[in-house]
């Protein structure tokens, strides 16, 4: 079984190329990697604009007593035990939209063009592409441990 991981935004504001650019860059390659199109309405990874020239990326945060799953009224939504993450069977989803508002990220959707429930699967358990493609290396595949350790060095850079 591989160990639990996710997606977080390792933004480092104390060094000038430690912050998201917005240039979307993981929206189009998320797509990419799993519909096999550049649609960033798409993506199960989501820039978020805060208005005064921040961006932040944003997605599934593989929550350990997931909301998303227990809403599912047809079991779409399941656990993986071989990624340790909770997945989507489309071919059982109903697109009734449950999973969207149980979620308290807002990182689950529904896909505009196929009508079902999408979230980040860590890419089938690839090295995502969001990570790989990201020019400003500010996002991270990391187990909990390691988002504790990366919290950790975070805080102390504020603190110094």
């Amino acid at each position: 079984m591989a160990e639990k991981r996710r997606i977080i935004y390792t933004g480092r504001p104390w060094e000038a190329t430690g912050l998201c650019s917005g240039c979307r860059l993981c929206e189009f390659w998320c797509t990419m990697q799993n519909m096999g199109v550049f649609n960033p309405r798409r993506s199960r990874i989501k820039v978020l604009e805060m208005g005064t020239g921040i961006d932040i990326p944003v997605t599934c945060q593989q929550c350990q007593d997931p909301a998303c799953q227990s809403a599912c009224p047809t079991g779409a939504i399941y656990f993986d035990p071989a990624l340790d993450i909770v997945r989507v069977n489309a071919d059982m989803c109903s697109a009734c939209g449950d999973c969207v508002g149980a979620c308290p990220y807002g990182m689950i959707t529904i896909d505009p063009v196929s009508g079902t429930a999408i979230k980040c699967e860590l890419c089938g358990g690839a090295e995502p592409a969001c990570v790989t493609v990201c020019p400003s290396n500010v996002l991270g595949a990391l187990t909990n441990e390691a988002v504790s350790d990366y919290n950790r060095r975070r805080y102390a850079a504020v603190l110094a």
